[in-house]
């Protein structure tokens, strides 16, 4: 009720060219370097009056955060935990995202065409996230069910450390395609056996209506992620 009230009384200053309003944005870390920031500054030029609030966390936490009404909408990855008792969301898949393997620009290629394999991984120095990732849980499971070990050279770093770790050289990283972006010392290779990907939705409670300010940063974040899925193979639309 608190939530839906607030949405309301945004939505009564909203009315005449989004002159002022609130949106309240979640999205796991991954994305906020990438399809986030340049869907907010896309809405911030075109509604600079709107306030802006961004929770940066994993999707579990997210969707926690939209069932008590503290976020307005969420990017959410698919397989990150059940809704809340009692809480309805509606889910707008937006992009299938693949992972990739990343390693130094400045060292040499890893595989010499664009993809390499599970087994070829397995013997490179990898630099692994901690276990509460759900991306360290995905290359587990796949290393188990392929019968090959990973040969670690660190684990347990966060996903920053991590790609700071890669473009010195100490190792290479399975990481979404997206992190890639604006990353000129990373170098990437898709995998070829098997392939690994994940999926990003748009997520808000379906027993709220959105506030005008709301409904016009989820038609930006659509448009936002048409535009990363052209620019990128590893990257598909859902839309």
């Amino acid at each position: 009720m608190l939530a839906e009230a607030d949405a309301i009384r945004d939505e009564m200053g909203e009315l005449a060219g989004l002159r002022r309003g609130r949106v309240r944005l979640g999205a796991p870390p991954t994305l906020c370097t990438s399809l986030v920031a340049e869907a907010i500054s896309a809405f911030h030029s075109a509604h600079p009056d709107v306030d802006l609030h961004l929770t940066e966390s994993g999707s579990r936490r997210l969707v926690e955060e939209l069932a008590v009404g503290a976020v307005d909408i969420a990017l959410v990855t698919q397989s990150d935990g059940p809704t809340p008792v009692g809480v309805s969301l509606t889910h707008m898949p937006l992009l299938s995202e693949e992972l990739v393997v990343v390693s130094s620009a400045a060292a040499a290629p890893v595989t010499h065409g664009p993809s390499i394999s599970l087994a070829h991984l397995a013997t490179l120095p990898l630099i692994a996230f901690d276990e509460s990732y759900e991306l360290r849980a995905t290359m587990d499971a796949a290393f188990r069910s392929a019968d090959l070990t990973p040969r670690l050279a660190l684990e347990g770093a966060e996903m920053d450390a991590v790609l700071r770790f890669v473009e010195r050289g100490v190792g290479v990283a399975v990481v979404p395609a997206m992190v890639l972006f604006d990353r000129p010392l990373l170098r990437s290779a898709r995998l070829a056996h098997p392939a690994m990907s994940r999926t990003i939705s748009l997520a808000h409670r379906s027993d709220v209506t959105p506030a005008v300010a709301v409904a016009a940063m989820r038609s930006v974040i659509v448009s936002t992620a048409a535009d990363v899925a052209e620019r990128d193979p590893a990257i598909t639309s859902l839309l």
